[in-house]
């Protein structure tokens, strides 16, 4: 038998010998795009007047027609101009079929453009600030197509509108996400399938999935349809700049292919992945297809299949898991998927081309239907499954109870929407890493939304459009019992409004709240408005948080009164990696050109932006000069 001091020893060995292998793969979430470097034009056809490099932006894009930019590489600035032969797009000197491309791109106010896949499917780029209801024109809508022949009125068709208005003002950074397949066509060229896009998010809100293309979009580069098509940028309707310009082209190199599969099946109920490796397995032998459901079995088991999986080519493989339990995937040995309680983390492990051995488990804990899909994505192979999923699936078994039916039940949605007045809803805020248990949404008929921190006195996000999915807080249990957005939001961060810093010159924000501060509830004005009450030593603070008068973003006033104490005090209005002024004394720019802070001229305050640590706080010194005059900002994006 090993001492406890051995037992340690072996433990510390193994965990020194895995630590390496986890960090590759837990640290890997995607295989990296490839950069498009915007130091030259030389990716790019030769383009007109309208398009420049540059270093950065100066001037007002907020408010300006056109942009200004300073000489340099990094980002490209287009102004169409007035002179038709300068009006030109950005098209890429290379083609592509199904295409990933991620980029960031900034409009002035009206300013209008788009992304063409392939030159001929656009998704629109423009300034849709404030559009309560967005149409296929606006930002992140699939644009129509185009025939005069319909008749007056009737020439667009096919477009498709986004699911939300996920667009930040002009001024501001935006990023784009877009996931494109190529339509597809036989022998003879005939088309078999639809141009498709799988997936577009704007600012991290999806706005389309699996959105079908039954041809070339209004203004296209050509009309006809090809497997293969550059990538263009429109740059004769309204300014635009560019920046982070990265692509996945995916190319005709087939999918990774399997043989030699066998399987071995454990009947029990497993606590991890290998721990029934010593057992003799209740049932083994070969399979002929990739899939969990070519094997009887039923109740909790644990499930490996090995064989031999084929690279394509040399390279880095992304490998990952959907299932009902714990996956583990090595191949060579070498984990390319590390278990999880349920599931497994995603890897990239580097193959090279030819033959592999690999070794697939599942851990199925639960008493429902068994889930092993595994997905891989490697050198110009777009993801695909690599396992077989099944048509004729068996039905999951039935369960008995109110439980058992409230588990089996299809996800559904609670939405609350407020119509006629402001709504605040009390429940668990998702904010990571932790929810907030003492938080509250606020939505008003504006569709401008936030969610609220009691015990630090701090917004935490705020949202427009859709209010909130109170799902997870009445379905069944209530297990979750978090409020969670559903429109497209801008998080913040989760520090106290107020605190108390000892070396006001270095002295950094607290994570926590102050002991002498406590949150006192909220009073309810007339239209439903929250005004939320709390205090710090012995200043009482009112807190009144509403959409701005055109609903395009939110507006606070703090109402302090009482006594300072001797420490200094000091409330926070925004921290970031930087803020810098708006152009003629308007605010600040918080982050890089995230979002905005507006100031009104004639106020009290006068914020400095202290430097903390490599970040930056925009705050206001209290003193007892100002300590009851009002502090009034709106916050825009």
């Amino acid at each position: 038998m090993r001492t406890p001091s051995t037992t340690h020893r072996v433990w510390r060995r193994t965990l020194a010998a895995t630590l390496p292998l986890l960090a590759a793969v837990l640290s890997a979430q995607s295989l990296p795009p490839e950069s498009l470097p915007l130091d030259s034009l030389a990716a790019f056809r030769p383009v007109g007047a309208n398009w420049k490099l540059a270093s950065d932006l100066t001037g007002d894009p907020r408010r300006d027609k056109t942009l200004a930019a300073t000489e340099g590489t990094g980002l490209l600035v287009c102004n169409p101009g007035k002179e038709k032969e300068t009006r030109t797009h950005l098209i890429t000197t290379w083609e592509h079929g199904d295409l990933q491309l991620d980029l960031e791109f900034l409009l002035t106010p009206g300013s209008n453009s788009g992304v063409y896949l392939q030159g001929r499917y656009e998704v629109q780029l423009f300034d849709s600030w404030g559009v309560k209801e967005p149409k296929p024109a606006d930002a992140g809508g699939i644009y129509h197509r185009w025939d005069a022949t319909r008749g007056a009125g009737q020439e667009a068709f096919d477009g498709i509108a986004p699911r939300a208005n996920a667009s930040r003002a002009p001024g501001l950074w935006q990023k784009l996400h877009v996931e494109f397949q190529a339509p597809r066509f036989d022998a003879t060229g005939k088309k078999t399938r639809n141009a498709r896009f799988t997936k577009v998010v704007l600012n991290g809100f999806t706005l389309h999935e699996n959105v079908e293309i039954s041809g070339p979009t209004r203004s296209s580069l050509a009309n006809d349809e090809k497997p293969l098509g550059p990538l263009m940028i429109q740059g004769d309707h309204g300014p635009i700049a560019l920046r982070s310009l990265a692509v996945k082209r995916y190319t005709s190199s087939g999918p990774l292919a399997v043989s030699g599969l066998s399987y071995k099946l454990y009947a029990g109920n497993y606590s991890s992945v290998g721990s029934y490796d010593t057992e003799k397995p209740k049932a083994e032998g070969a399979l002929d297809r990739f899939t969990h459901a070519a094997i009887e079995k039923s109740g909790r088991f644990a499930l490996a299949i090995s064989g031999s999986i084929e690279a394509p080519r040399a390279g880095a493989y992304r490998f990952s898991a959907d299932s009902s339990g714990a996956t583990r995937l090595l191949i060579d040995g070498n984990p390319a998927i590390i278990p999880l309680e349920r599931g497994g983390q995603p890897g990239i492990i580097t193959l090279t081309a030819g033959k592999h051995a690999f070794r697939l488990d599942l851990v199925h804990s639960v008493n429902s239907r068994p889930i092993l899909d595994l997905t891989a994505e490697g050198p110009g192979i777009a993801p695909h499954l690599v396992t077989v999923r099944e048509a004729n699936a068996p039905p999951a078994p039935a369960k008995k109870g109110a439980a058992a039916a409230r588990k089996s039940a299809p996800t559904k949605k609670l939405l609350v929407e407020p119509t006629d007045r402001v709504l605040l809803q009390r429940g668990f805020v998702p904010f990571h890493p932790r929810k907030r248990l003492y938080a509250a949404s606020v939505g008003s008929p504006a569709g401008v939304h936030f969610a609220y921190d009691f015990e630090t006195g701090t917004i935490l996000r705020a949202w427009r459009g859709s209010f909130v999915d109170a799902q997870a807080m009445w379905e069944g249990r209530g297990n979750d019992q978090t409020a969670v957005a559903t429109g497209p939001a801008l998080t913040f961060h989760d520090k106290p409004t107020l605190a108390l810093i000892e070396q006001a010159a270095v002295g950094d924000w607290p994570d926590q709240p102050e002991a002498l501060w406590s949150s006192r509830g909220y009073v309810i004005e007339a239209d439903g408005t929250p005004v939320f009450l709390s205090r710090l030593a012995e200043i009482d603070v009112r807190d009144r948080i509403a959409a701005t008068t055109d609903s395009r973003g939110l507006t606070r006033t703090l109402e302090l009164k009482g006594k300072l104490p001797s420490w200094s005090t000091w409330v926070l209005l925004a921290e970031s990696t930087s803020i810098t002024p708006q152009p003629g004394g308007a605010g600040w720019i918080v982050g890089d050109r995230e979002w905005f802070i507006d100031w009104p001229a004639t106020a009290a305050h006068r914020p400095v932006v202290r430097h903390v640590n490599g970040k930056q706080q925009l705050a206001v010194a209290l003193n007892a000069g100002n300590l009851e005059k009002p502090i009034t900002y709106s916050i825009l994006w």
